[in-house]
């Protein structure tokens, strides 16, 4: 048997949904459901530019891989999907880019581990 390549998805990768609707996300909830929140940038910057915290805080490529990281930790409850509170964010189109894999060049390997434990499954 081969091993698949270092940052292939896996066969059962976790399902993202984003939310851009404070209503809809009432509609989720569970022990095996984990929400993150985008939140908006802490504080006006000029177009094209974002600051180091204003950029973690929406990005949602380092939210995943944190609370990944919680559960392997034992920080956090395990899931079996992740919904994304993405209402507070003008450009709902980046956060899901984000998860297709391909859209956005990846970073760091934490963005390869993002791309391999998580697809986007759906965008209300």
């Amino acid at each position: 048997m081969t091993s698949p390549a270092p940052f292939a998805r896996r066969d059962r990768s976790v399902p993202v949904t984003v939310v851009t609707d404070k209503a809809v996300l009432s509609r989720f909830g569970g022990r095996d459901t984990a929400v993150v929140r985008l939140d908006a940038p802490l504080h006006a910057h000029e177009p094209g530019t974002e600051c180091i915290a204003c950029e973690s805080h929406g990005n949602v490529r380092v939210l995943l891989f944190e609370l990944q990281e919680k559960v392997r930790l034992g920080m956090a409850e395990p899931f079996v999907r992740v919904v994304v509170d993405a209402s507070e964010v003008t450009d709902v189109t980046a956060v899901a880019d984000a998860l297709v894999p391909g859209k956005l060049p990846a970073f760091g390997l934490r963005d390869h581990a993002v791309a391999r434990n998580f697809h986007l499954a759906d965008v209300l």
